[in-house]
Parts: structure tokens; sequence; C-alpha cells
């Protein structure tokens, strides 16, 4: 059975590489990745588990149970380990330790030694970043750190540094025994490279082991492997060690460029997590979740009230649309309660919270946003079956040229291992893969950051396929110039527009499709209509238009975030009155498909070109390698282009 679990405080370093590799096991799904923490489902948490420790990241794993993080526990041996402490000058600090850890179910027989400043406790889990928040929270001066035994000289023969030294011999006498004899190759060179290209290639085969164990035969790892194996039966000894190498030092350089993609689109929705609390006549920035009822929050002009409450002091104008739509601005008074969502458009408010962050609409909105990447679209579904079907193609003919034809005639058709070698090594699909999600993710991020909550990723990417646009107007609101600049704007984007009008007087105009004063019976009578033609985007608002929404092929709600009616049925929700908004809308989702059908262009035609550059001999593989490279760092860099749109 799938739980929820987290992994909080993960340094930038390492959240990328963990989410890759969350992203290569199957027991793992609905991965999300915030600024410093992941979570995911999975149903066999143990192998996370034996990754963190194998990997030696010191992180905790927490499972989700009551809607309350917990470390979890395998079932796993549990070992003594010991601590030591620095600073530690009290012995009432000291108990008070470990009155806490005590009451920690993943610690057992937790013993201190004041004296001696020593720590003593059993579990299977590591301890030591929750025992220095805890330490820290009783006297930040106190130090804890895992304890080690006095250095002897002895010691160096210990197994921390004896695997160190074996692996250094192993790669100097490999190298040497192969350039030795190199110039008369014998079994002698063979034993020699090899012995350095198992070193060069440790962590590619421990990579590609799990791989297995996960029954992920094809993965990019075991491919590189193979290859690897192919260039030194082949002979190209000094090569394959060139591109192992550069092969390792690529995917450090992706990672790194990883890391600053997350970044950006971090910077896009990291201040909706924030609020400004006033604290002894002094406001500061604090997260939203470290909120409490009865705190006060600073609301500014231009700014969303981020937590419902009481107002207690200021004046403002408040633009309600994203509660319930309306596009009429209130005026609020001391005493009067203010929902989260709530835009000050002018002035200030001082509000005493009467709700905590999970409660809150805001909280909604972030979480729709930031669950819209666990569902595919259908222009990333097709991506990754051309990419698995092009990689598929790649290894099928690169492994005929490297086993096939050897075997037919190893004389004359040696010569097409080397090709073989080639079309293996840029045939991997992560630059498709990891390209599409960011793209995905950047786009949601991006709408995000203008104000439009999607709630399901098929929804922005749908809203391409849509041929029609059909513009339910607010009621009893008489037209102004900005909306008819919003339908001037919708037909330039190519788009049949169709307008309800329920307001006071008719509307008449010839370039556009209008039906005034029509039931919801005969709205949707005028929707199947145009669903005859292809699929249909609405753009409605709030309860009367359920069934609208309910009809449409993308359901575009304006407001309606404390409406579970609404949020139940709307594939994207905008929250903003601007009428750029919707504009914004449908060029970010423009914006992401050609994004996404350009990197994949890219990435078939750059392999298809060293491809051909190594069928006429003009490619060497460590050239093909470096291209491969190249090429996802490339794809990863045009993912971001939607940001700074």
């Amino acid at each position: 059975m799938e739980r929820v679990y987290y992994i909080d405080h993960v340094s930038r370093d390492d959240i990328n590489a963990l989410s890759l590799k969350l992203n290569s096991m199957q027991e793992v799904s609905h991965i999300k990745i915030n600024k410093d923490s992941i979570s995911f489902n999975c149903a066999r948490p143990d192998n996370i588990q034996n990754y963190l420790n194998e990997s030696k990241m010191d992180y905790v794993l927490q499972e989700m149970v009551n809607r309350k993080k917990r470390e979890y526990v395998s079932n796993q041996t549990k070992v003594e380990k010991i601590f030591m402490f620095t600073n530690l000058e009290s012995e009432e600090e000291a108990q008070e330790i470990k009155n806490i850890l005590s009451k920690y179910s993943v610690y057992e027989n937790v013993q201190l030694d004041f004296h001696n400043k020593l720590l003593t406790l059993t579990t299977s889990a590591k301890a030591l970043p929750r025992l220095s928040r805890i330490v820290e929270n009783v006297n930040p001066s106190i130090q804890v750190e895992q304890w080690r035994k006095p250095f002897k000289s002895q010691d160096l023969f210990n197994e921390k540094y004896i695997q160190k030294y074996v692996r250094i011999a192993l790669l100097c006498v490999g190298v040497a025994l192969g350039l030795v004899t190199f110039g008369d190759t014998s079994f002698l060179t063979y034993v020699g490279w090899m012995l350095a290209l198992l070193v060069c290639n440790e962590k590619v085969l421990i990579e590609a082991k799990r791989d297995l164990q996960l029954k992920n035969y094809l993965s990019e790892n075991n491919i590189f492997i193979f290859a690897c194996l192919m260039g030194w039966i082949y002979g190209a000894f000094i090569e394959t060690i060139v591109v192992s190498i550069m092969y390792q030092a690529g995917k450090q350089l992706i990672m790194q460029v990883t890391q600053w993609s997350m970044s950006k689109i971090d910077d896009l929705v990291a201040h909706q997590n924030l609020g400004r609390r006033l604290r002894r006549k002094k406001e500061e920035m604090i997260p939203l979740v470290d909120f409490d009822i009865g705190d006060v929050v600073v609301v500014n002009e231009g700014e969303t009230v981020p937590l419902g409450g009481k107002i207690v002091k200021g004046s403002a104008k408040l633009d309600i649309y994203a509660i319930d739509g309306s596009d009429v601005c209130v005026k609020s008074k001391i005493g009067n309660e203010v929902y989260s969502g709530t835009v000050v458009t002018e002035g200030y408010l001082h509000v005493k919270t009467t709700a905590l962050y999970e409660d809150s609409a805001m909280s909604k909105v972030v979480d729709i946003a930031t669950n819209a990447p666990m569902s595919s679209s259908r222009t990333e579904k097709l991506i990754f079956k051309i990419s698995d079907v092009y990689s598929k193609a790649l290894i099928i003919v690169g492994l005929f040229c490297c086993i096939v034809l050897p075997l037919m005639n190893l004389t004359d058709n040696l010569k097409y291992m080397y090709l073989g070698i080639i079309m293996l090594t840029v045939s991997g699909s992560f630059a498709y893969v990891q390209g599409a999600s960011f793209t995905l993710l950047a786009g949601v991020a991006k709408a995000f950051s203008k104000k439009i909550a999607i709630k399901e990723n098929s929804g922005l990417d749908d809203l391409n396929t849509c041929v029609t646009i059909i513009y339910d107007r607010f009621d009893g609101i008489e037209t102004t110039e900005e909306e008819m600049d919003l339908f001037e704007k919708i037909k330039g984007l190519h788009k049949s527009l169709i307008i309800f009008n329920d307001g006071p007087v008719d509307l008449e105009n010839d370039e556009y499709t209008i039906y005034n004063n029509y039931t919801v019976e005969q709205k949707l009578e005028v929707m199947d209509k145009a669903l005859v033609a292809g699929p249909v985007a609405y753009i409605g608002d709030c309860d009367k238009d359920i069934a609208l929404l309910q009809k449409a092929s993308v359901a575009i709600s304006r407001g309606g975030v404390h409406n579970d009616k609404v949020q139940r049925n709307s594939d994207i929700m905008l929250t903003d009155s601007n009428f750029d908004t919707i504009i914004d809308l449908l060029k970010i989702a423009r914006k992401q498909k050609s994004i996404n059908i350009g990197n994949t262009f890219i990435g078939i035609v750059v392999s298809l070109i060293v491809v051909l550059l190594a069928v006429i001999s003009f490619v060497p593989w460590w050239v093909a390698c470096l291209v491969y490279i190249l090429e996802s760092v490339l794809i990863l860099l045009n993912s971001q282009n939607i940001i700074r749109m």
C-alpha cells in the first residue's frame, strides 16, 4: 500500500540528485519538489532509506501519519550510536535533552553521560539532523557531532581509509599496466584497463545495479556501462576512460543546471508562502505555516490577504474576485471579516487571524499549483512516447552493430562496433524527459506568478487544442473598454470567440458571436454545437456555471477559491480580476507547447547528426559524448524560457 513520505531540509546540491533518483524508481509516484524538500508516494520505503544510507546523505525519511510528519523507522536492525557534546555546561540542559529524546519512539535506550559529554542511544535511523535541531532549541551554543574514537596510527588501516587507498592503488596499477603493455597488446593490457575502468565508473555501476534490481534494464546507466564494455573490447582503452570521466562530469554539470532551473522556478512562487507578521510593533516576514491564531498579519496595497481573520486596523478597498468572481471592489471596516485570497487594491490592513494557513484559500491555491505537475499532459505523454521509441531504436541498432555484426564476421565488421558504441552513448532519453518535466513545472509556476492556479496540467496543455473560447460575462456589469480589448486579443490568437452576455444592456458587435440573456440550458445547447467543431474552453464564474464548467473541454473559473463545487469542476482558476490574466494564460499554454516540441526536435536532430557523422567516420566517441551532454544542458536551459515571458 502506498503512503506519503517526505524528505525535508535538503541541500541544493542534493535535491536534484534525489529527485532524479526517485523519478527512476518504479515504486515511487506523485513526486513533488519544493525549495528544500521532496514529497512522494511509495509502497516500499526501505529502498529509499537504503539509498540515503548508501549515498551517505544525512537526511531523515519521514512518513505522513494523521496529517503529521513522523520519522520513518524501517524493520532493519537497530544499532547503538554515540554522540559527543561541546559547550554542554549544565546538568539541567543535559537532562532536558535526554527527556526530549526519550519521547521519540525512533530512539531507544537513551543514556547521557554529563561528565564525559557523551550521548548513547539505539536507532535504525540517521539521528544527527534531528538531534542537532533538538539541542539548538535547548541551547544554541551547544554543539553536537558523531563521536569518533581518538586517532591512532593503526586507524590508517581501518575500513574507511583502506577503501580509499585501494581505489587509488587499483586505478594507478590499472593505468600503469595498461600503458606499459600498450604497444604490445596482451591479456595484461586488457586486465589493466579493466581495473581502471571499474574504478572510474564505480558510482555508475552502483546506479546500474539498482536499476537492474528495479528491472529497469534499458536505463541510461546500464546502457552507458555496456557501451564502455564494448569500448574496452574494441580496444579504445584511453578513449573509454576519457568518456567515462566526461560522462560523470557531464552529469554533475546537468545537476548544476537543474538546480539553477529549480531556483528560478522557486523564485516565482516563494513569495506566496510568506506573510508579514506584526509583533511588538515590528514587522517580520515569516512562512505562513508559522502563523498562529491571534497573530496580526499586515497587508499593504497591492498585496493579497494570506490568512482570513478580523480587521483590527486600517482602511482599504478590497478586490474579492478570487473569492466569488465579483468584479466589484468593496470598502473595508474595522471589525469586518476578511477572507484569504482578497486583494488590497488601495490602503492597508492589519488582520487578526482566525484560521491557520492549512485552512486558508491561499493554501488551497498553492496546493492546486504544486499538485498540478503530478498529472501528465497529452503533449508530455506524446514526447515520452516519441523519446522512448527513438531511444529504443538507437539501442537496438547499437546492439546490432556491437554484437551481431562482429559475430557474423569479426575481421571485417569489428569497425561497426565503434559506430554502435556511439549510438548507445547518445541514445539516452534523459534530455527529453527532464526537459518536458521542467517545461511543465515552469509553466505552472509562471501561471501561478500571474495569479492563475493550474489544477490539472492537462488543462493547460489542452487549452492549445481548443478551437473555441466561450466567455461568460459577469452578471449586471456593463461592457468596458478593457473587456472589449480582451475580446480583440483573443481573436488575435486565432481562437473562435463566443460571448454570453447577462448584462443590463444587450451587447451588439458584428465581429463576435454574442448571446444575450441566455438561460443555463440555452448556453449548454450553444456549447454542444461548438463542441462539434472541436474542444471548447469555457470561462465562467461560480455556482450557476457549474453545469457549463463540467461540460467544457477546459473549465476556467473566475474566482471561487472558497467554493468546493467550483474547485472540483475547474481545470484552471483565475484569482485576479485583471483581464490580461486570461491572455497571459493563453500565451503561457502556447509557449509551453512550443518549447516542448522544440526540445524534442533539438534532441532528435542533434543525435541523428552525430550518428550520421559517425557513419562516415567524422565523429570520435568522446566528441559524441560531449555533444550529448551539451544537448542535455541546452534542452534544460531552453525549458526555462517560459519563465522569461
